[in-house]
């Protein structure tokens, strides 16, 4: 509707896409490389973007060769990739509960059956996954976003990166590790990979929260089998990601000194954001209760009125104001408790204005309640 302000999508805010860089990185490749750029490349992706996503693998992992490297149109065709590669119907995946949307629908589209894990701030709870290993579940995977998992912003800590690990070992499971907002922490704090740990792990790297969403460039890397076997379903999915952007962003990242500033902007800027609509949720909706985000995009909050997520949906998209209520990212039973709210994209006239529309749908619901 006109007017509407959205405080619902994991979208990264415009303004701090980095315009002039990438300007000049899209002038210096068509001045320079514009027969390789324009052309198709190679499917598993041009040499320099592989290249470079394996360097920050190592960097924020344990060391990679470009060779076990997939470059993919957005990290969200890797996923898919993966379970079109790996998963059988009925094959078994444990992921957290709640868990990214996304995700939830690429695996029930593949068959598995999925085994809803309980997590908190610390993420994926592995004692209870342990449990459910000793009584007999096997999976073929357990997907986990390590670092301000959305929806719930929690970050893995490192014993369970550890327990996680020992138990892929153990009983031979395959870690995917969705980690597209590592980058976000306000405190510029990166825990290592998984990977550390075992060599069962894939990784998938997204640029869309930290550069830009729109080239659809990301990255995946894992044991040279799964990277072979995906590759060749990249091969027949669209023979190959977006040759022009892997040439623009492999040339921008290249550029000495820009990621560490660029991530420097976003983690001030962001967490400045989630800091105003914590002031402003804590004044003027006391009934809506959240830790406070410590890096990502999102607010995960619990509803302590009675009034339900989905009811409130509904009057929030009639006041003017798009928030998301749990239950699309529940594995089991939803609660109707929580809502995921986004702090990325919001103006601060706009997220007053929003929260006030919060405000006003929540006071028209209790009173119709009574």
């Amino acid at each position: 509707m006109p007017g509407m302000l959205s405080m619902a999508g994991g979208l990264p805010a415009p303004d701090l896409f980095p315009v002039a860089e990438l300007t000049d990185a899209v002038d210096a490749v068509l001045r320079e490389e514009a027969a390789a750029a324009l052309q198709y490349g190679p499917v598993a992706g041009v040499p320099a973007m592989r290249e470079w996503i394996a360097q920050r693998s190592g960097e924020t992992g344990a060391r990679t060769d470009p060779s076990r490297v997939l470059v993919t149109s957005g990290s969200q065709q890797g996923l898919d990739l993966l379970a079109r590669s790996l998963l059988t119907l009925g094959d078994v995946v444990a992921l957290d509960d709640p868990s990214y949307l996304g995700a939830v629908q690429i695996f029930r589209t593949a068959g598995a059956e999925l085994a809803a894990v309980p997590s908190d701030e610390d993420g994926m709870d592995t004692d209870a996954l342990a449990a459910l290993l000793r009584g007999g579940m096997r999976c073929r995977l357990v997907y986990v976003v390590p670092h301000f998992h959305n929806p719930t912003g929690g970050v893995l800590s490192l014993r369970r990166r550890r327990h996680l690990a020992e138990l892929a070992e153990r009983y031979g499971f395959l870690i995917v590790e969705d980690d597209p907002y590592a980058d976000l922490s306000f405190d510029g704090v990166r825990l290592p990979s998984i990977d550390q740990h075992t060599d069962q792990v894939v990784r998938l790297l997204s640029l869309s929260k930290t550069l830009c969403p729109g080239f659809r460039v990301a990255g995946l890397c894992g044991p040279a089998t799964v990277v072979a076997s995906v590759t060749s379903a990249k091969q027949r999915a669209d023979l190959q990601t977006n040759t022009f952007g892997q040439h623009v962003l492999a040339r921008l990242l290249a550029r000495p000194g820009f990621l560490a500033a660029h991530l420097d902007r976003l983690q001030r800027h962001y967490q400045a954001r989630a800091r105003r609509l914590a002031r402003l949720l804590m004044d003027r909706v006391p009934w809506l209760a959240f830790p406070e985000p410590t890096g990502g995009l999102f607010f995960w909050c619990t509803i302590t009125s009675g009034v339900h997520a989905t009811e409130l949906w509904r009057a929030c998209a009639a006041a003017g104001v798009a928030v998301v209520p749990g239950e699309p990212f529940r594995v089991e039973r939803d609660s109707g408790t929580n809502l995921r709210l986004s702090y990325a994209t919001l103006t601060a006239d706009e997220a007053s204005t929003a929260v006030d529309r919060l405000a006003a749908a929540h006071t028209q619901l209790a009173r119709a309640a009574g």
